[in-house]
């Protein structure tokens, strides 16, 4: 009955993504590798973003290396599960259930971060 009330809480319309749904978030990893192969650790931050429906995208808050970032969301699937990805030229950004990942690719280095989130 525990794993029944578990599974039906998991796939509840409470755990789908929406627009305007605004999510708090912790990195669990954030470095660069510099195209002469020194990797570079950056300092974890905590950060916020909300997805913006006028906007198609992930609107980030103030504060940090990510104030005022916008990244375009990609993922048609955005509204019925709560993953989606971003494709740009030089950058990837991927969300699956409370995970965040994300890539930059500039002609000098490579910066990748990871990051646990939380709905609010």
């Amino acid at each position: 009955m525990k794993k029944l009330l578990i599974a039906l809480l998991l796939v509840s319309p409470l755990s789908f993504a929406d627009w305007g749904d605004v999510y708090y978030c912790n990195m669990t990893s954030y470095s660069a590798l510099g195209i002469n192969g020194v990797r570079r650790d950056k300092t974890l931050e905590k950060f916020q973003f909300k997805l913006d429906k006028e906007k198609q995208a992930m609107v980030f808050g103030s504060g940090g290396e990510f104030a005022g970032v916008t990244i375009k969301v990609t993922d048609e699937t955005k509204t019925t599960r709560e993953a989606w990805h971003s494709r740009e030229p030089l950058q990837r950004a991927q969300f699956v259930g409370g995970m965040f990942l994300y890539s930059l690719f500039i002609p000098i280095e490579v910066t990748t971060m990871t990051a646990n989130c939380d709905k609010f």
